[in-house]
């Protein structure tokens, strides 16, 4: 699904998606696909929760915590130090 589609089928809520299409541009990550794994409606620490359970099982899923009323991605990327890239 895209970012849109999502928003408009979960409304003002918390979500644990995850990218299914990804690529960097910049200092940006650009997820033009992406699948709802649970939708916790306004308790963010359940999606939290289930992140980090999920990121523990397999490091090299790429999961996100986000809430749909953020109308676009503005995802930045990390460089091997924690720092955000520029």
């Amino acid at each position: 699904m895209t970012w849109e589609e999502i928003r408009q089928q979960f409304p003002h809520s918390w979500l644990l998606v995850e990218a299914i299409e990804a690529y960097t541009e910049g200092a940006q990550r650009i997820i033009p696909r992406l699948s709802v794994i649970q939708d916790s409606g306004s308790d963010w620490r359940s999606a939290w929760d289930e992140y980090k359970r999920l990121h523990h099982l397999d490091k090299n899923r790429e999961f996100y915590v986000l809430h749909t009323d953020r109308e676009a991605l503005d995802i930045g990327v990390l460089d091997a130090f924690g720092r955000v890239v520029t």
